[in-house]
């Protein structure tokens, strides 16, 4: 993937300084601009500070304080139209099991290659939205529905 051809704007919510730093360079090496922070609250004020200005969160789903999965929550409900990516090291975790089953294209495992990487970010980019902004949509993890989010 190339993002230089449409320069997307993508955040990156990981609280483990290394791996931030490292997605952060796969992401610009790939021509992507981007935006990082390190805690899940943080993210959250950085969009909103942005007024959703962003094409994609890449968001770690085990963070202390608040998790990547409420992160989605509340970015969902504020900017309906956000694509979200999960990363997650923890294979046999729950949220990230359901998530895989459910839309195995919004979870990246740990640990994951540049070309994973952005393969996965340029799949998410191209799916369009997953509802309108202003219509009400349950958690990804909670909804039971059989549609695909992207």
């Amino acid at each position: 993937m190339n993002c230089r051809d449409s320069q997307p704007t993508i955040l990156v919510v990981e609280d483990d300084d290394s791996l931030r730093g490292l997605v952060i360079r796969m992401l610009n090496q790939g021509g992507c601009a981007t935006f990082a922070a390190g805690k899940a609250a943080d993210g959250l004020a950085l969009v909103r500070q942005r007024q959703g200005a962003f094409d994609l969160a890449i968001i770690d789903m085990v963070m202390p304080e608040m998790s990547g999965l409420d992160l989605a929550t509340d970015l969902d409900r504020e900017y309906p139209e956000l694509k979200i990516l999960y990363m997650s090291g923890y294979v046999n975790s729950l949220a990230a099991d359901v998530l895989s089953r459910r839309s195995p294209g919004q979870v990246l495992l740990k640990p994951f290659s540049q070309q994973a990487l952005l393969e996965r970010v340029r799949l998410l980019l191209e799916t369009p939205p997953r509802r309108a902004p202003g219509r009400e949509s349950p958690s990804p993890v909670a909804d039971s529905g059989s549609g695909t989010q992207g």
